[in-house]
């Protein structure tokens, strides 16, 4: 039974209820892997609603694409908040590595995957909750639907996969969510954001390649950013010794 002390009722409560169907099926736990592995299926897909909320508007009035351009910058600001959380809190071993628990690890999950990496608070959380967020400022539909993929095709795989408590969800939504919020109320008013959505009329060979490679990156995780960061700090310290 996943009782530990430190979880709330709340993560024992659904990591036991969803710990009964590992190793019950090799194909839906290495199909559960997949699906939580590949940025397509995660970024890939959201990035195809915000392009198509993109350009389902050709009225200029309309304040869509700063909504839009506000929840870019919005999502790379929680993600960047959501790591400076993790390394900042005190370090939360995942439910898969966590022995007291006795968590049965599904088919298809390496028993050391992200062992080096806090759980807390779940960055894919923080970065897609951000972006379903925004999407409601579009559409209600459309975000609707953004948090239900969520929820279901990102979230959920990463709980059963024993990736994250559903707690360290909670919270990169809460980041996630909030910082998106802010932005969606603040900056689509502000004169910066209207200058980059009228470059979109007035220069689109300028505009969409750079905003393909910020969809690019959100699809991606930032994983390319930060594996570039981390490569020219490393270069730099290498040099300052």
């Amino acid at each position: 039974m996943i009782t530990p002390n430190y979880m709330s009722s709340l993560d024992s409560s659904i990591l036991s209820y969803l710990d009964r169907f590992a190793r019950t099926s090799w194909v839906f736990d290495h199909a559960v892997v997949f699906l939580s592995e590949n940025k397509l299926l995660k970024g890939g897909v959201l990035m195809v609603l915000v392009w198509w909320a993109w350009f389902r508007t050709e009225n200029k009035g309309s304040t869509e694409r700063e909504h839009l351009i506000a929840t870019i910058l919005s999502c790379a600001v929680a993600l960047l908040v959501g790591r400076i959380l993790v390394l900042a809190l005190p370090f939360r071993l995942r439910p898969l590595h966590e022995a007291s628990l006795n968590f049965v690890r599904p088919y298809g999950v390496a028993e050391n995957s992200l062992a080096n990496l806090s759980s807390f608070p779940s960055d894919h959380a923080v970065l897609f909750f951000a972006l379903a967020t925004g999407l409601f400022f579009i559409s209600r539909a459309l975000g609707a639907f953004a948090l239900f993929y969520t929820i279901m095709a990102i979230m959920l795989p990463r709980i059963y996969l024993g990736l994250h408590y559903p707690s360290d969800i909670l919270a990169g939504a809460a980041v996630g969510a909030s910082i998106s919020w802010l932005g969606n109320t603040r900056l689509p008013q502000t004169r910066a954001i209207q200058c980059i959505t009228s470059l979109s009329w007035s220069r689109p060979m300028y505009f969409y390649p750079m905003q393909f490679l910020a969809t690019y990156q959100i699809a991606d995780l930032f994983d390319n950013s930060r594996a570039m960061v981390s490569g020219i700090l490393k270069l730099v310290r290498y040099v300052a010794e």
